[in-house]
């Protein structure tokens, strides 16, 4: 797959206008590709150049599609949005049967995707708990992944999701009432006796025990490093109470993945995504 970085790395000519090297043509210092548009569509080449300053010499200009190999996308989209273009270009390509896509973007600039990859986008699994709903974490992620704000790192995510409410019962006790689950709670409730369901982390094993030191319970491990029903199968992002683990990179069943706090709000999930994604782009080279 090829799909420039940035679209100031493709030149445009006209027809019959396309660099030659026996002329000993010139181009922009930035230019790796250049569209020439023809009578009926385009062409696309790579463009090799020597030499230093604004504008250097044409070395070589390899074809890489031919007019008849060439799709035009008719929609104006963010052409920053790499996830997007690639998916999208995957479809055009296996509807029209061509290797590469055009795409303007909405401040008419033009790039393309030529020979789409979806391979190429990594996958992020949030990993969250719910009730509430919707789950903060997962609407968070979505809500900035919907803004554009990761549309440079080429990934997407899918969600693994706990579902709290199981466990709710008389004898259940949570560690929030924000949770809005049927049972106890440790920031609300005063617990007496035994036989008690603690449905939490060590945080709220701690403050169970600290509170209620003779109380004889049961212990649901929620903690989703450590819980089997949290536990992820992609890399990941998820949360965690303890303030001291945020920003940390991880590895759970095998995966890397990144902790935030359980209220990190929408820059600090945005920063450490990212972080996440520079650590995997690492690990690969």
């Amino acid at each position: 797959m090829i799909f420039p970085e940035e679209y100031k790395n493709i030149g445009f000519c006209h027809s019959g206008m396309r660099p030659n090297t026996d002329e000993k043509t010139q181009v922009y210092f930035l230019s790796k590709y250049l569209l020439e548009e023809t009578a009926s569509g385009f062409r696309l080449y790579e463009v090799k150049h020597t030499g230093a300053g604004f504008l250097r010499t044409v070395e070589s200009v390899r074809l890489l599609a031919d007019e008849n190999e060439i799709a035009v996308c008719g929609e104006i989209l963010n052409i920053k949005n790499r996830t997007l273009l690639i998916e999208k270009a995957a479809e055009i390509c296996e509807q029209k049967n061509v290797t590469t896509v055009l795409f303007t973007g909405i401040d008419r600039h033009v790039t393309f995707v030529y020979e789409p990859d979806l391979s190429e986008i990594s996958e992020i699994q949030v990993v969250d708990v719910f009730p509430p709903n919707p789950p903060w974490l997962w609407d968070c992620v979505n809500r900035l992944d919907k803004s554009g704000i990761f549309g440079d790192l080429q990934i997407r995510f899918s969600k693994k999701l706990v579902d709290l409410s199981v466990y709710q019962g008389e004898n259940t006790v949570y560690p929030c009432r924000s949770s809005e689950l049927s049972g106890l709670f440790l920031d609300s409730d005063k617990i007496d006796g035994n036989g008690f369901k603690l449905v939490g982390c060590d945080t709220s094993k701690t403050v169970f025990e600290t509170l209620y030191p003779d109380s004889e319970y049961e212990f649901i491990e929620m903690c989703p490093t450590r819980s089997d029903a949290a536990k992820p199968d992609k890399p990941f992002i998820m949360r965690c109470c303890k303030s001291e683990n945020s920003g940390k990179i991880i590895e759970v069943n095998g995966n890397k993945g990144v902790i935030v706090h359980w209220g990190a709000g929408e820059y600090q999930i945005s920063e450490n995504i990212r972080k996440l994604v520079s650590v995997l782009r690492a690990e690969k080279s």
